[in-house]
């Protein structure tokens, strides 16, 4: 398993705060060109004060991403 879905279990865990939220945001649902890959965004995974990290799954090969934006 990989390091970054250990992440992704750990943070969708259960009891995770602001779990409702995270995916309650425009962002969430869209489809993101990066090179030759189409990534759809699947929820928030984290937020501060200059940026989002968003789970992302490639839609060629169903890989999950980290994707921050600023």
């Amino acid at each position: 398993m990989s390091l970054l879905q250990s992440a992704l279990d750990f943070l969708a865990g259960p009891g995770s705060l602001g779990a409702a939220s995270r995916d309650q945001n425009d962002f969430v649902g869209q489809t993101v060109e990066m090179g030759d890959m189409k990534l759809r965004v699947k929820r928030v995974i984290a937020e501060g004060g200059f940026a989002f990290v968003y789970e992302a799954q490639d839609l060629g090969s169903g890989k999950d991403y980290a994707l921050k934006v600023k």
